[in-house]
């Protein structure tokens, strides 16, 4: 039936016609003749009304066959017995050919109407796709311009998304200058027709203006800006391009409302741009505006921290810094590092003229490269005298490219800092301002510090020295006095009364003589000693054999070692140490000397010597009533004395043997032993080269 459409019609109409013929002839008994006709008028308006022209007319013939054969008299024939009859088929006729041609035109409108309904259908499915389409974009538009973390990165992804999803050969993304964040910056997508892009300045700058100017978005052509484009086109290197004839911009507008930068569309084609991409530009340009205020969030915020930790590293090394100098060189460090500049500390001299005296970096070639010079004297001076910041940001000599800031303590002002950036044309924000001052009262709080740390020192020293002096005095006085008394006597009896004595007791007398004069003799030397100590003594070691040194001091002490038994413990294998032979032996005679004055006349010694672990321990033990509680580390310092012997002496001995050793990088200490008397031992380290090839002569 869908290979004839027009066949199945025509006969459908026959079907219909006979339909109303089978329903007239069973009405015919109860009918009149003419109202059996409108049952074969209504068919027929049915099928002019669904069937249309062709089989109404068909249908039409054959109502009116069927009608006059079967029901108009004489029945059975075509034969007419009256002329009513033909009137009132050619009515019929007629009636049905006017609402067939009325019902087709009908028809066809319905199906024209349907077309267009399909039509605009698809019209709207169109622009919803379109629509969704460009939701779509700009989700992912949002998304890749979002996710970027700094400002160049932003304006980029803004310049590509808008050039992909509007279309256009020429996207330019320009962020305006700004005095929060420094200098313009633009970013440029242009299709392979117009790579490598060369902008006309002059097109693209007055666009930016008269966006800038109304903060609306604009449409305009290369004509209507007034700019000579072919000329700017030509003057520019490069292949020739395509012209920019088609211009669409749209302000970047922040969450606060001012005008952060624009987004520009160029095209060749004049009237390219149309409202639908104005409006994707604007909301393009207001996701572009977001994500740059975020990105500069981001960097503020990184900035802030990266600052945080400069200055928390910078207390740091302050705080456990102990000297100005390294103080100032550590802050200027850590201030240049920070804000990228040439950092210059200017001190008052004796004079009270501010001079440099620190700055980082330490050569001043890279601040010479970028036309940066020395420091204003002038500018220095009155920020100096008056204690406020001049130069950068500051309102103050804003003429300058440098800054200068006070360093002020907690008391008064102690010098000028002058700030140099490398990037001469960066501006100092008040917010950058405030670090500054920051970092800048941290270093003069530090150096404040430091200095009343030192000068602190300095009277501490001043007054343990005297007490030092007074202690001295008040020892050597006493240790002067009696031995020398002792000598004028002896010296005194000999000279006046010697024939009044016997040969021993004059022998007695002149052997208190030495005697005393050899303790007179060990004073002077200890303190000389503890001078060359204090003063910085270098042991000069050489490759030495212990046992020469042991031997030599207890032949410098054999007279006072009479009635002493003296027992040595030196391991034949025992290797050469390297040492101050002549500072060891006096180790040694400190030690014996101190073991002598504390022990009775006829106790005995050891001395002993062994090695391990890179070094060589010697030890001086004797069997005297040992060191009371608490002084096994006190007996080591000047002038001490323990409190419960009375012997004689300065109290330096100890001392200096402790000097001695650690010159040499050992260490010295005491300690009771458990059968009664006291030991002392100390180390001394040994080289891990050969002795062979250290001492070739060995």
């Amino acid at each position: 039936m869908t290979a004839h459409p027009r066949a199945w019609s025509y006969a459908q109409s026959a079907l219909i016609v006979a339909l109303c013929t089978v329903v007239s002839w069973q009405l015919s008994p109860y009918l009149r003749t003419s109202n059996l006709l409108m049952i074969y008028l209504m068919g027929t308006v049915l099928v002019a009304t669904r069937l249309g022209h062709g089989p109404s007319i068909v249908a039409a013939i054959l109502s009116v066959s069927a009608f006059q054969f079967l029901f108009v008299p004489p029945r059975f024939n075509f034969a007419l017995s009256d002329v009513e009859y033909l009137v009132t088929f050619t009515v019929l006729l007629a009636v049905v050919l006017i609402i067939s041609s009325r019902s087709a035109r009908l028809r066809q409108n319905a199906i024209a109407v349907r077309q267009y309904e399909r039509q605009a259908a698809a019209v709207r499915e169109a622009a919803r796709a379109v629509q969704i389409a460009q939701l779509q974009g700009l989700a992912a538009a949002a998304l890749s311009i979002g996710s970027t973390l700094s400002v160049e990165e932003a304006l980029r992804a803004l310049a590509e998304q808008a050039r992909d999803i509007i279309g256009a050969h020429l996207a330019i993304a320009r962020l305006a200058p700004d005095q929060d964040w420094g200098r313009a910056m633009q970013a440029v997508s242009a299709s392979e027709e117009y790579a490598p892009w060369r902008e006309s300045a002059e097109a693209s700058a007055q666009l930016s203006r008269l966006v800038a100017q109304t903060n609306h978005p604009v449409r305009l052509t290369q004509a209507e800006l007034d700019v000579d484009s072919a000329r700017a086109d030509a003057a520019a290197p490069g292949p020739a391009r395509p012209p920019v004839n088609a211009w669409l911009a749209a302000p970047l507008v922040g969450a606060a409302g001012p005008h952060v930068g624009v987004i520009q569309l160029g095209d060749k084609k004049v009237g390219e741009f149309t409202e639908a991409d104005e409006a994707i530009l604007v909301q393009l340009a207001q996701i572009g505006a977001v994500a740059v205020e975020k990105a500069r969030l981001y960097a503020d915020a990184e900035r802030r921290r990266e600052v945080a930790e400069q200055l928390n590293a910078m207390s740091h090394d302050l705080a456990t810094t102990p000297d100005v100098a390294s103080l100032l060189r550590t802050g200027l460090r850590h201030l240049g590092e920070v804000f990228a500049s040439r950092v210059t500390v200017l001190l008052p001299d004796a004079a009270g003229d501010l001079t440099p005296r620190w700055r980082h970096p330490e050569s001043a070639a890279q601040s010479v490269a970028s036309g940066i010079g020395p420091a204003d004297p002038d500018a220095a001076r009155w920020v100096y005298e008056h204690g406020r910041p001049a130069g950068l940001g500051t309102g103050m000599s804003s003429a300058t490219r440098t800054l200068y800031l006070p360093l002020v303590g907690s008391r008064e002002t102690i010098g000028v800092l002058h700030v140099a950036p490398h990037d001469v044309d960066g501006r100092v924000t008040p917010a950058l301002l405030l670090l500054l001052e920051t970092f800048a009262n941290q270093i003069a709080l530090a150096v404040e510090r430091a200095t009343l740390a030192e000068q602190a020192r300095q009277a501490h020293l001043r007054m343990e020295t005297e007490r030092l002096r007074s202690s001295l005095l008040s020892s050597i006085s006493h240790d002067l006095r009696t031995p020398l008394a002792a000598i004028t006597g002896a010296a005194s009896s000999l000279l006046w009364r010697e024939e009044e004595f016997d040969p021993e007791t004059r022998r007695g007398l002149k052997e208190s003589i030495y005697e005393e004069a050899e303790r007179l003799a060990r004073l002077v030397e200890n303190l000389l000693d503890m001078t060359r100590l204090e003063s910085g003594i270098q042991a000069r070691k050489e490759w030495q054999p212990l046992e020469e040194v042991v031997g030599a001091a207890l032949a410098r002490l054999e007279r006072r070692l009479r009635g002493r038994g003296v027992v040595t413990r030196l391991p034949r294998d025992l290797p050469l140490v390297p040492i101050d032979d002549v500072l060891i032996e006096q180790v040694l005679i400190n030690l014996l000397d101190n073991a002598i004055k504390y022990t009775e006349p006829d106790t005995p010694f050891e001395i002993s010597a062994f090695g391990g672990d890179g070094t060589v321990t010697l030890e001086v033990a004797d069997h005297g009533p040992g060191l009371e509680a608490g002084d096994e580390e006190r007996v080591f310092e000047k002038f001490y004395r323990s409190a419960g012997q009375h012997v004689r002496g300065a109290g330096l001995g100890l001392a200096i043997c402790r000097g001695i050793v650690q010159a040499h990088g050992g260490r010295i200490w005491a300690e009771n032993r458990p059968g009664g008397g006291a030991v002392f031992r100390f180390t001394l380290p040994m080289e891990l080269t050969s002795v062979a090839a250290d001492t070739p002569n060995a």
